[in-house]
């Protein structure tokens, strides 16, 4: 995975903080689609949603969750690496292009 690479969100999916948990729900012709299962992060998660909210490279989303948790940047890597395979498996995020 290439880590100058740039999500956004689907315009399939709501996210919203409830009560400081994000919370992703896919929708369908406008309506929330439960069908499909909700979507929510522990705390590092949230802070990788939020910077692909900002449309921040996964390379960018590493350095932010390393400033915020002692952990290797490989480990960092590797998780936010599986984490964006996930969200793009459940058509939760789309690459970005300008």
């Amino acid at each position: 995975m290439d880590l100058d690479k740039i999500y956004a969100p689907s315009d399939k999916i709501i996210s919203r903080d409830i009560m400081g948990e994000i919370v992703i729900v896919p929708i369908e012709s406008g309506i929330a689609d439960f069908s499909d299962a909700m979507f929510s992060f522990n705390e590092t998660g949230a802070l990788a949603w939020k910077c692909i909210e900002q449309k921040k490279s996964i390379s960018q989303i590493c350095a932010a969750i390393s400033e915020e948790y002692d952990s290797g940047m490989d480990q960092i890597e590797r998780g936010v690496k599986k984490l964006v395979a996930e969200l793009l498996e459940k058509e939760l995020i789309v690459e970005w292009t300008s």
